[in-house]
């Protein structure tokens, strides 16, 4: 121990430079170094980055603890531990989830604010973790395409030097979230995973998303805030509830969902009440999960004017149709909620969904502040857009931000598309760029549907914008598609074409989508086939083809093509059932039907631990779309 600390303070009189060995021609050149008692954070980060150097290099790099002398040339510290701070890091001056990245002499810090707790769990804070992959980012270029060993991209080199660095590096968004899309469970469970394959499955996804630095400086709680209100709160008090047209107040049935008339003085008092009786410092003031509806004369005076284009941007059939333009209501009512909250804790933040009737930005001047957080919850909006549409509802973003709230990106875009290679990258990240220029703070987005092997480009663009918002897409791009090696340029023509192919369909999808009453997110399967024929995988299996040639002699890049054919070839697949089993279209007998539908499921049984799709996310899907026989209500360990 004392030689160690002895090399630190040298390295501190001695050198303002460092270039730090790691592995130098094939020989390892320095250990990784934890504290005796190492956080499990740290533990965890120590453990990543003598599996990335490994499969850099084909060097295991030993972990010690600090204690243990050693006369390594050169150490990677990891954590807190008593050499870093004999450096100077002082953790408890870091900023929640922030790092620093040091080297000196002949040794490399990576040291950040943790919490000691599962390095797995998104309220884990883990800055060190954070900084063993930034560091691993810029040292071997690791890559992080898919969940899994297969889509672990690492350059392959003899030689590892840690550059010289001296920086301290805070998350630019406090929250970082893509929901998992873990929990949908289906009535036809043979359709998806069985249980080792599925528990297989979450565990790589998990560990794809702390890679990509998912998580949160500390938690929140927020979500439809009222849905049990009127059983608590409807016979005392009905006048804090909604005044429907009928002249009544609540729901229509108890069953129904509702909305708050959030005008009322003692409503809003009620919800501070109850605010600090639990503690915390954020106050949940997200409507119900249904458009702002109350006709009371309090609230209708709060409203502003209905823009022009209020209604432009929605289907004949959405909800939207023929409701009252209710946003500045709401802007009055978090603003009266986060006054009140003020008297108890200045600190204290409301949160709030700029949602339905209510995502417009307010007309009428109103102005919030940072205390305010809103969620952008556009109820439409999927991707593809028109320009005119994609313009719209960037603007929308910055009226809410032009009011003085805080705001986070809270879309459930990515829910969109089935398991159908349904690629939407360059429109998604521009609006994700436009928000990290003004003034996002957070995400959560809902959700992952897990679908790499025909989605890829998307759901990696979308993780990594999270790491480096302000990368070129195109840049971001070229780092899935270098993974694949000399096939890189096929790959990329190939996600080309399915990009075009997805934009150039935008109207027919809309009317197929209209015509078939499916929902873009829920139903989707009903649409599949009439959305992908079959005619259109041809020259999509062609390129792929191609690019398998291409690295015929690479098996890393080869398995990589094989991973996009496997999920093509299941892609055609369940159109092909879609086009037999949509509920929609229930033309053939249950004979027709059988032998495809057992294809589909034998697919899913072979593939299943290969990574290529959440099967369970997609037998939802199917669940809601498809006529499925009572065989497939089996558990899938059983199916035949």
């Amino acid at each position: 121990m004392r030689i160690l600390l002895s090399l630190v303070l040298t390295c501190l009189i001695t050198n303002t430079r460092a270039d730090v060995p790691i592995i130098t021609n094939g020989k390892a050149m320095a250990i990784i170094v934890t504290s005796d008692r190492p956080s499990q954070v740290a533990s965890y980060a120590a453990n990543e980055l003598a599996l990335h150097i490994e499969k850099a290099t084909g060097i295991r790099l030993r972990i010690a603890k600090e204690s243990e002398s050693s006369r390594a040339a050169s150490h990677l510290f990891i954590g807190d531990c008593e050499a870093s701070r004999a450096a100077g890091i002082d953790v408890k001056q870091l900023t929640p989830e922030a790092f620093v990245l040091r080297a000196q002499g002949n040794d490399l810090f990576i040291v950040g604010d943790d919490k000691n707790d599962d390095p797995l769990d998104a309220d884990t804070r883990a800055g060190t973790l954070w900084g063993a992959y930034e560091w691993l980012d810029r040292a071997v270029h690791a890559r992080w395409l898919w969940p899994g060993e297969g889509g672990t991209f690492v350059q392959k080199t003899t030689s590892i030097v840690a550059i010289d660095v001296n920086e301290t590096v805070p998350m630019k968004l406090f929250q970082r979230k893509i929901r998992p899309g873990l929990g949908m469970e289906s009535e036809h469970p043979a359709m998806g995973f069985t249980k080792a394959a599925f528990e297989q499955y979450s565990r790589d996804q998990t560990v794809f998303l702390r890679r990509h630095r998912m998580g949160r400086s500390f938690p929140m709680g927020y979500g439809h805030a009222f849905t049990d209100w009127w059983q608590k709160y409807g016979n005392e008090h009905p006048e804090w509830f909604q005044l429907r047209e009928d002249g009544k107040r609540g729901p229509k049935k108890s069953t129904s969902r509702f909305s708050m008339c959030v005008s009322n003085p003692e409503f809003r008092q009620q919800l501070v009440t109850n605010w600090k009786a639990k503690g915390g410092k954020f106050i949940n003031a997200c409507e119900n999960d249904i458009l702002g509806t109350c006709t009371c004369a309090l609230c209708q005076g709060l409203d502003g004017p209905a823009p022009a284009d209020y209604l432009t941007y929605y289907s004949p059939s959405s909800k939207m149709v023929g409701s009252r333009f209710v946003s500045d209501r709401y802007a009055h009512f978090w603003l009266n909620v986060q006054q009140l909250a003020a008297k108890t804790d200045p600190d204290a933040t409301v949160i709030g969904y700029v949602y339905f009737n209510y995502f417009q930005a307010p007309t009428s001047g109103v102005k919030l502040n940072p205390n305010i957080l809103l969620g952008f919850c556009p109820s439409g909006g999927f991707f593809p857009r028109s320009d005119a549409e994609h313009a719209w509802m960037k603007q929308q973003w910055s009226g809410w931000r032009d009011t003085g709230a805080r705001l986070f990106l809270r879309t459930n875009h990515l829910l969109d598309g089935y398991c159908m290679p349904y690629i939407f990258v360059h429109q998604f990240a521009d609006e994700f760029q436009h928000a990290a220029r003004n003034g996002m703070v957070a995400t959560d987005f809902d959700s992952l549907t897990g679908q790499w092997s025909t989605q890829g480009p998307t759901l990696y663009v979308a993780s990594r914008l999270h790491v480096k918002p302000e990368a070129s897409v195109d840049d971001l791009l070229a780092e899935y598609y270098n993974a694949f090696g000399k096939a890189a340029p096929d790959v990329k023509r190939y996600f080309d074409y399915w990009e075009s192919y997805t934009a150039t369909h935008r109207e027919s999808l809309a009317k197929s989508f209209e015509e078939l009453q499916a929902s873009r997110w829920r139903s989707f399967a009903k649409a599949a086939h009439a959305i992908f024929s079959l005619e259109c995988f041809a020259p999509a299996d062609a390129i792929l083809d191609e690019a398998a040639k291409a690295v015929a002699n690479d098996s890393e890049a080869s398995a990589r093509i094989e991973f996009l054919k496997l999920g093509l070839a299941h892609a055609m697949l369940c159109v092909r059932v879609a086009s037999q089993l949509t509920i929609a279209q229930p033309t053939a007998t249950k004979e027709q039907t059988k032998a495809l539908l057992e294809e589909l499921i034998a697919f899913r049984r072979a593939n299943e631990r290969k990574g290529i799709a959440n099967f369970n996310q997609l037998a939802w899907v199917e669940d809601l779309s498809w006529k499925l026989s009572d065989e497939t209500k089996q558990a899938p360990d059983l199916y035949p």
